[in-house]
């Protein structure tokens, strides 16, 4: 009985150091950067047209996702944050897509063509949203 008993606190132990690494070892992972994940490569355009048709069915397709965005420089902007936000616009004037930058300096001109990548925030009422954003 003295035996089962030692053995069951030894494995209780063992799970315990086991649990307590792993634990530690997720609670200090580095976030995911954009540019270790692979794309998908969408236009301007479709990505506007696309969260413009259907809300919900876009945000299933590219919610959260990493996406490289092809279009051309309407704006470039700071927001309250100092952090520098790209607008690229399509042909649909009621929207556009507004890349929050992950780097401060970035420098584009406007009506200039550029690839955007970055994670999909969903959308608000006028703008498809990037967060993270990097010039590919």
């Amino acid at each position: 009985m003295k035996r089962s008993l030692k053995w069951i606190l030894i494995v209780l132990v063992v799970l315990g150091v086991l649990g307590g690494v792993v634990g530690y070892r997720m609670y200090n992972k580095a976030p995911e950067k954009v540019e270790d994940i692979k794309g998908t490569e969408v236009s301007a355009d479709v990505l506007i047209n696309e969260y413009a048709e259907d809300e919900t069915a876009a945000n299933g397709k590219y919610l959260n996702k990493a996406l490289e965005v092809k279009g051309s420089v309407a704006e470039v902007t700071k927001n309250q944050d100092g952090a520098v936000v790209v607008t690229i616009a399509g042909t649909n004037d009621a929207m556009s897509i507004q890349c929050t930058m992950r780097d401060k300096e970035v420098n584009l001109e406007k009506g200039k063509a550029v690839t955007v990548k970055g994670f999909c925030s969903g959308n608000t009422m006028f703008d498809v949203l990037l967060t993270g954003c990097v010039v590919k």
